[in-house]
């Protein structure tokens, strides 16, 4: 087969760029006689594909996504003479050769959820994106010969908001990169304590600008959980953006914790694989996810998990993690309470962890993803 992937993604390996980056990986491991033409938008995301001679990279302009994705995606497609077209970034082109056959991965569709279900993100390139999404996805999702989704409960929202057969849609689980349990990341516990003025143990929090991740109530239940306590915990919360770590610093300021929290920007993967095993408690209390592979990834390292109650969160933590309410603060603070006072409870959760992210594998995801494209090309 000639399968095209849209790789757009991979610059940015975060989210579904780092989804894009493990299957391609995982992909050249596996023997196949299938020709792979990966498609880029940035000379740089080159140094993230593997060398191999079934991969040709195609790196096309411009860089204006809806152009890239609805124009010069489509005109490249038809000269390259594909079988197959994957786009695994939720979209896809509108119009496309009816000979070739459509592979798209949804990972969620929250922006299509009504009003009030999902708070409304405060940034403008966010709200236009969804606004694109919504218009796109059901068009190209009825096109498809085949969806792919990485949760049971991101396939019954696909089904409720988007009339497609449920027998379309393939379920494959995303997976936490099995490195991050390398000595090396332990190792560097002192360097990172260092960088970050970590002197006492930690909660850890990836923070966001969108009220999805509910940064501010994970805040506040720390506050809460300090005030109740005698507890020297401190929070740290990453991946925020400049405006993001000011507005959280007043914050922090009105709560009365100020010197107990660090807030950073984004951080680079060494730095977050190095926080995620030094945390005494990973937090995540989001309201939605398609999948919650930081949950994962937190497991993986070592580190209990306090999480949500929502989306699809119980499906992957199983019993492995401390479920909340998140919209409940005292819930959180509750939470905290418990694993920073309870060592066996804590101990528990690191070994259930542990097992549980072990179930979950990027080799299964790439043979999944393989296998649906070889069930494409059989209809």
């Amino acid at each position: 087969m000639r399968i095209g992937i849209d790789a757009r993604t991979l610059i940015n390996r975060r989210g579904i760029g780092n989804v894009v980056f493990h299957f391609l990986r995982e992909l050249s491991n596996i023997p196949n006689d299938n020709f792979y033409i990966i498609y880029v938008d940035d000379q740089d995301s080159e140094k993230y594909i593997p060398k191999d001679i079934r991969f040709s990279v195609r790196v096309l302009g411009p860089k204006i996504y809806p152009i890239w994705e609805q124009i010069t995606l489509p005109l490249s497609i038809v000269r390259d003479n594909l079988d197959i077209l994957h786009c695994p970034g939720n979209s896809a082109p509108i119009f496309l050769p009816g000979n070739i056959k459509l592979v798209v991965s949804i990972m969620d569709v929250m922006y299509m959820f009504e009003k009030g279900r999902m708070p409304k993100s405060p940034s403008w390139y966010q709200q236009i994106g969804r606004a694109y999404l919504s218009f796109i996805v059901p068009i190209v999702a009825k096109r498809a010969e085949a969806i792919t989704t990485i949760s049971a409960s991101s396939k019954e929202d696909i089904l409720q908001y988007i009339d497609v057969p449920h027998e379309r849609i393939n379920v494959i689980w995303l997976a936490a990169d099995s490195s991050w349990t390398e000595p090396s990341a332990r190792n560097s516990l002192s360097a990172i304590n260092s960088k970050f003025g970590l002197n006492q143990p930690f909660v850890l929090v990836l923070g966001a600008l969108d009220p999805r991740k509910n940064t501010v109530n994970a805040l506040k239940a720390f506050a809460q959980f300090k005030h109740a306590s005698a507890s020297k915990m401190q929070m740290v919360i990453v991946g925020l953006t400049a405006g993001g770590v000011a507005s959280l610093k007043i914050l922090a300021g009105e709560l009365e914790v100020t010197e107990s929290v660090v807030f950073s920007e984004f951080v680079a993967d060494g730095d977050l694989l190095a926080l995620y095993a030094a945390a005494d408690i990973f937090l995540y209390p989001s309201l939605y996810e398609g999948f919650g592979l930081p949950v994962l990834e937190a497991m993986i390292s070592g580190t209990p998990v306090i999480t949500t109650s929502c989306g699809s969160i119980p499906e992957i933590a199983g019993d492995a993690a401390l479920m909340v309410d998140p919209h409940d603060i005292d819930s959180i603070a509750a939470a905290i309470m418990r694993i920073a006072y309870d060592e066996n409870l804590s101990d528990c959760l690191v070994a259930l962890g542990k097992t549980r992210a072990s179930e979950f594998s990027w080799r299964v995801f790439a043979e999944k993803t393989l296998a649906t494209y070889q069930s494409v090309m059989s209809k």
